[in-house]
């Protein structure tokens, strides 16, 4: 099954796209509205992009898949499919006074394209939010180790189908953002205790690149 039908069955199934805790601090990051055009790339059912239209952007959405769309439209959300590892970002220079990029950048195939084509439309003094999963902390390093599994194992026995095609390290993450001409301004990661659903966010490199579950940041151009 191809990557859209499987979204767009998903999707027609009811599947949402929550705002859960990396969503909330990523609003915290948010620069003010202001009017603001806000580019939401992996937009799904828009949920998300139906928040920050409240919270004063000019939001416009894209996604690959056209159910998805489809029922973002329906909530009033200004939306249009588009599949980035095709077209790339569909819009002029300078389009964007925010690019919103949360859990999409780990599901392309060329991160690094979409990181410089998120440049392109970015205005220059313009931010882009992004939220990667931490696939190398220190229990996962562990649970590597221990049992001869790949970061992937758990993923494929629960799912039988692993959707990231990128595994994301603190190190990757900023090589990246770097090739796209990307620096980062604000750092943020969620920490889960062991053995436990408790969790708690840190400004602290060190903490979260050793034991975060995913790194959420805030970058600019670099001068």
């Amino acid at each position: 099954m191809e990557a859209k039908e499987r979204e767009n069955l998903i999707y027609s199934k009811g599947k949402d796209n929550p705002i859960e805790k990396e969503e909330k601090i990523m609003i915290s990051l948010l620069p003010d509205a202001d009017k603001k055009k806000l580019l939401d790339i992996g937009c799904g059912v828009g949920t998300i992009s139906k928040e920050l239209q409240k919270k004063g952007f000019d939001v416009i959405g894209i996604d690959f898949s056209d159910v998805g769309v489809k029922k973002a439209k329906k909530k009033g959300v200004k939306a249009k499919v588009c599949d980035v590892d095709k077209k790339g970002l569909p819009f002029d220079k300078n389009s964007f006074g925010v690019v919103w990029a949360g859990d999409v950048i780990e599901h392309v195939f060329d991160p690094i394209n979409l990181f410089r084509e998120i440049t392109r439309v970015m205005k220059p003094k313009g931010n882009v939010l992004v939220t990667v999963p931490n696939d190398f902390n220190l229990l996962m390093r562990l649970y590597v180790l221990i049992t001869g599994n790949t970061p992937q194992y758990l993923t494929y026995k629960n799912l039988e189908q692993c959707k990231h095609h990128t595994m994301f390290s603190w190190k990757l993450l900023k090589y990246m953002l770097k090739k796209g001409k990307l620096k980062v301004e604000k750092f943020r990661s969620i920490v889960r205790v062991p053995f436990t659903k408790i969790e708690f966010s840190t400004r602290l490199k060190i903490v979260g690149i050793l034991f975060g579950r995913i790194f959420i940041v805030k970058a600019g151009y670099l001068r």
